[in-house]
C-alpha cells in the first residue's frame, strides 16, 4: 500500500472533525504504519504518531494577532504537505478543499480523494430553500453563492475519487457530473468505548422520553419536529441535547414554551442523555452522514428520522422510521405509535443496535482504508484527467 496523506487545511478543526479524523485514523493506521496526518496546528485530540503538526501555538497566535491567519494558514499547510507528497502516494483531503493542494498533489503524480460530508451544495442549496420557505423565510444571505458554489464545484471535479457517507451524497455527486465510478461509498461511525455508560442499559415501562440531539437550527428540522410533538400530545417528554438558535425560538416560541420540553443546551457527555431516552428523533434536511444517528443506535435507541438522517444505519422500519421531515402527521403519529408500545420500541431498539455494531469506528476506518487501497491501485480515472483544465483560483 502505498503512503497515505489525510490532510486539512482549514484554520482550526472543530471538535467533531478533530473526533472522526482521530477514528478513522486510528483505525486506518492498525493496518497501514506509514499514515500520515497533516494539520494546521497542534491539537490534543488528534496527538498521534501519525500526525504532523504544522505550526506550534506561538507561530499560531501570532498570526492571529496579525489578522492573516486566513489567508496563510492553508498555505503553509499545503505546501508543507506538498514538499512530502510524492509520485504513487494517494492524498485524503478534507474539507474545506485547498485547490492549490489537490492540483499539486495532481501534478506530484498523486492520487486525490476528496472527503464528502454532506452534498453538493446545489442539492443543500435546494433542501435549505424549502426549509426556509416552510417557516415563511428566505435562504439566509450568504448562504450558497454562485462563487461559493462555482468554486466547490472546481474543486471535487479536480479530485479524482470522493467519498460518499449515505446514498444522497452520492446521487448529488451524480447530478453535479461526477461518474459512479469515482464516488467511494462510506459511512461515519460511533465509538462504543465512549458510549460505554449507555450501552445496555436498562430501559423500563415509563412515561417515554425522545431525545433529538444537534443544532437547533432550521437545517436541522427542529421547528418541524416541536409541530409533530405538539400535535401527537402524548404523555412523555421531549429532550433537546444542542444549543438552539434565534432562528428556531423565532418560528418554534409556543412549541419550546410546552411543560414537556426540556432544552439541555450543549451537553459533553452525550452517553448520560442517549441512556436516559427511549426514542431518538431527528427530522434532518441535510446531511452527509449524522454521527449522532449511529450513536443512538448503538445505544440501542429506536429512531424516527427523515431520510437524508437515516445515513446508512436504518433501512426499515425493523431499526427505525423514515419519515419526510414535512409529513408532520406522519411524525405525529410515529412519536404516537412508539410512545405507547414498549415491546415494538425494545424490538426496534435491539435491532438498531445489531445493526450498528457493523458502524463502529474500527470497523468503519478498516473499510475506508480498503476503499482508499482499491482507489490508490487502480489510479486516477483516465478520463477524469480532462477535468486537469477547470481554471485554479487564485488566492
Amino acid at each position: 500500500m502505498t503512503r497515505i496523506h489525510a490532510v486539512f487545511c482549514n484554520l482550526m478543526a472543530n471538535a467533531g472533525v478533530a473526533y472522526t479524523l482521530t477514528e478513522l485514523m486510528d483505525a486506518m493506521s492498525s493496518s497501514d504504519p506509514d499514515l500520515l496526518l497533516w494539520f494546521p496546528q497542534g491539537n490534543s485530540e488528534v496527538d498521534r504518531h501519525y500526525h504532523r503538526s504544522i505550526l506550534n501555538r506561538q507561530v499560531w497566535r501570532a498570526l492571529c494577532k496579525m489578522g492573516v491567519a486566513e489567508t496563510w494558514v492553508p498555505k503553509i499547510v499545503t505546501r508543507a504537505a506538498l514538499r512530502n507528497i510524492r509520485e504513487g502516494d494517494l492524498v485524503y483531503v478534507w474539507p474545506p478543499t485547498n485547490i492549490q493542494l489537490v492540483a499539486g498533489a495532481r501534478k506530484r503524480g498523486a492520487v486525490v480523494v476528496g472527503e464528502r460530508i454532506n452534498c453538493m451544495p446545489v442539492t443543500c442549496r435546494t433542501a435549505l430553500e424549502r426549509a426556509y420557505a416552510h417557516v415563511g423565510r428566505q435562504l439566509p444571505k450568504g448562504y450558497f453563492t454562485p462563487e461559493g458554489i462555482a468554486k466547490e464545484q472546481a474543486e471535487m471535479a479536480l479530485c479524482h475519487y470522493l467519498t460518499a457517507p449515505n446514498a444522497m451524497v452520492a446521487q448529488s455527486l451524480i447530478d453535479e457530473g461526477i461518474s459512479a465510478d469515482r464516488i467511494l461509498n462510506t459511512s461515519y461511525g460511533w465509538s462504543p468505548v465512549r458510549l460505554a455508560t449507555a450501552l445496555a442499559v436498562a430501559r423500563p415501562e415509563r412515561k417515554p422520553t425522545f431525545v433529538f440531539v444537534g443544532l437547533g437550527i432550521i437545517r436541522k428540522g427542529l421547528n418541524l419536529l416541536l409541530d409533530a410533538w405538539e400535535r401527537a400530545d402524548i404523555d412523555g417528554r421531549l429532550l433537546i441535547a444542542g444549543t438552539i438558535a434565534d432562528e428556531i425560538r423565532e418560528v418554534s416560541a409556543r412549541q419550546l414554551a410546552l411543560p414537556n420540553v426540556q432544552e439541555l443546551g450543549f451537553v459533553s457527555d452525550i452517553a448520560r442523555v442517549y441512556a436516559t431516552a427511549d426514542v431518538f428523533v431527528f427530522p434532518s434536511h441535510e446531511e452527509g452522514g449524522p454521527q449522532v444517528i449511529y450513536e443512538a443506535a448503538g445505544c440501542g435507541l429506536p429512531s424516527i428520522v427523515s431520510p437524508m438522517g437515516a445515513g446508512r444505519i436504518v433501512r426499515n422500519e425493523v431499526e427505525g422510521y423514515v419519515i419526510d421531515p414535512f409529513d408532520i402527521d406522519g411524525w405525529a403519529r410515529a412519536i404516537c405509535i412508539l410512545a405507547t408500545d414498549v415491546d415494538l420500541r425494545r424490538s426496534i431498539g435491539f435491532a438498531a443496535s445489531r445493526r450498528a455494531e457493523e458502524f463502529t469506528w474500527d470497523r468503519v476506518g478498516r473499510r475506508l482504508y480498503d476503499l482508499l487501497a482499491v482507489a490508490a491501485r487502480r489510479g486516477p480515472i483516465t478520463f477524469a484527467d480532462c477535468l486537469l483544465s477547470v481554471p485554479v483560483p487564485s488566492r
